[in-house]
């Protein structure tokens, strides 16, 4: 059973990785703790965590957002894509007969839905289990810290039609081909393929979050 510390704390960061606060936002202890029900101590430690985490930092009422310079989110970019590319080429040499279970049941899910919400949940599930067939906790826990430091400084928008992830479910199969062949070299090769690709979408979704596009999706003129 979790404690409340670790509900908070859960809550808030997904929360803060699926772009549920404004950059603006303002994170304050006893607002939370009248939200949640809760007393402020629990707030307070969830609030420490996401701070050690690298996704909030304190101000003088609470805590704010850490929002980070386009240089410092393409080495977030970089430094998860050198590391997941990594777990891809371990994850070739000693993956098991149910990592590559595993590896094809979240794919052929994640292509039979038609909620993209429910095809991403999937697509993570994936990554997840390439991190796992990979037997390296070291890589995996900065995995999932930088994880949550590029949702919460780029938030993913989900595409609204399932058919906007043909590219996606490409990227994923050439990578579980590469694992189950115990090709080191062409996973991690793969998987960097994969991170370039979603870094590109998620670089141009935080650029129209900024400057918004006219509807027929061109360019703004100069102001």
């Amino acid at each position: 059973m979790k404690s409340t510390r670790d509900t908070v704390h859960d809550e808030l960061k997904h929360r803060l990785t699926s772009g549920y606060y404004p950059p603006d936002a303002s994170l304050v202890p006893l607002a939370l703790s009248e939200e949640f029900a809760v007393s402020r101590t629990p707030v307070r430690e969830a609030l420490a965590l996401l701070e050690r985490d690298g996704l909030l930092v304190p101000t003088r009422r609470g805590f704010a957002l850490r929002l980070r310079s386009d240089e410092e989110m393409l080495e977030l970019f970089e430094t998860q894509a050198v590391l997941d590319a990594t777990a891809a080429a371990s994850a070739a040499l000693r993956r098991g007969p149910v990592d590559l279970a595993r590896l094809d049941a979240h794919l052929d899910h994640a292509e039979s839905l038609d909620d993209p919400a429910e095809i991403r949940r999937s697509l993570n599930a994936w990554h997840d289990t390439v991190r796992q067939a990979a037997h390296n906790r070291t890589v995996a826990a900065f995995l999932h810290t930088l994880d949550a430091q590029v949702k919460t400084s780029a938030p993913w928008r989900t595409p609204e039609a399932a058919g906007t992830f043909t590219d996606t479910f490409a990227d994923h199969r050439t990578v579980t081909a590469a694992i189950r062949a115990q090709d080191a070299e062409g996973a991690r090769i793969a998987m960097l393929g994969h991170h370039a690709h979603d870094r590109d979408r998620r670089i141009r979704q935080r650029v129209r979050a900024e400057r918004p596009f006219p509807a027929d999706g061109t360019p703004p003129g100069p102001r």
